[in-house]
């Protein structure tokens, strides 16, 4: 019988068999994949304010979703290659919800709609019986997946949107479902209620934190870079919209300053010894 520790070796096998998709589950992927590319672009224009607390955000830094909860606080546009990123990675969770069914595993009891003190939030199915989140992954990302990591180091947030379904699932056992957007390898990652956080406490933790005038503590200290006495921002912070507004301090009140390198920009909040690369920040 399957489950879902059968699910990576059963997904090997549908091209082997030559599997095809049943008309009417490809017809809900490809509904679902113009919904992701209709969103993606509304949202783009959208002047709309996002509600801040959701279950997906449970898991994020207090001191960001306090920045985002702010009228005043604008934040950093994401350039289209970057909201290309988002698209695609929907699409390719959207692939993996197919692919699952189409290896006969059951998906039951999809975007069910949670509440914890009024935070929302939808699961995204059941696989074989087992809780479960889709995710697609970037090589470092999906590495914490696999060697199941992901605890230790969360700066997305995964658990902790995790542990809120779970939590209002009454489930001990949960699991990621998740694809290497570059490698095309899928893995999956158990998730046991011992490793999760208590959402209850969290959405308490959070309330009060947005509601005060100044921001909880930085998420993130910045670390040496290398050997050259410069400082940078920690990986967590670097992918934060609200990063320029938080170090604002940064070299003795400049702001921080972006350098192109060839694997992406970083951003320095102490400058000892100028990079040899373009600098990105204005003004410089």
């Amino acid at each position: 019988m399957k489950n879902i520790s059968t699910l990576t070796h059963d997904l090997e096998q549908l091209w082997q068999k030559g599997s095809s998709p049943d008309p009417e589950l490809l017809k809900v992927f490809c509904d679902n994949v113009s919904d992701a590319i209709t969103s993606s672009f509304t949202e783009a224009v959208s002047k709309e304010k996002r509600t801040v607390l959701r279950m997906s955000s449970l898991g994020k830094p207090s001191r960001q979703l306090w920045y985002e909860s702010r009228d005043s606080t604008e934040p950093e546009q994401l350039d289209y290659s970057t909201r290309l990123k988002f698209l695609y990675g929907h699409m390719i969770e959207e692939l993996l919800v197919l692919l699952v069914k189409m290896a006969g595993h059951s998906v039951e009891d999809q975007q069910e709609e949670h509440d914890i003190d009024g935070v929302k939030g939808h699961q995204d199915a059941r696989v074989d019986g087992v809780l479960v989140d889709f995710k697609s992954a970037s090589g470092r990302s999906f590495s914490k997946f696999k060697n199941q990591t992901l605890t230790e180091d969360d700066p997305f947030g995964y658990v902790g949107q995790m542990s809120a379904y779970a939590h209002k699932n009454n489930d001990q056992e949960t699991a990621f479902i998740v694809m290497d957007k570059q490698t095309g390898q899928v893995t999956v990652m158990p998730l046991h209620r011992m490793e999760m956080i208590d959402p209850e406490d969290r959405v308490k933790e959070l309330k009060q934190a947005l509601s005060k005038d100044t921001p909880p503590q930085r998420c993130y200290d910045d670390t040496a870079d290398g050997q050259s006495g410069n400082r940078k921002l920690a990986t967590g912070c670097s992918y934060c919209r609200f990063k320029f507004e938080c170090w604002e301090d940064a070299n003795d009140g400049i702001g921080l300053r972006g350098f192109n390198y060839a694997n992406g920009t970083r951003y320095l909040t102490e400058v000892r010894k100028l990079p040899n690369v373009e600098e990105l920040t204005p003004n410089f």
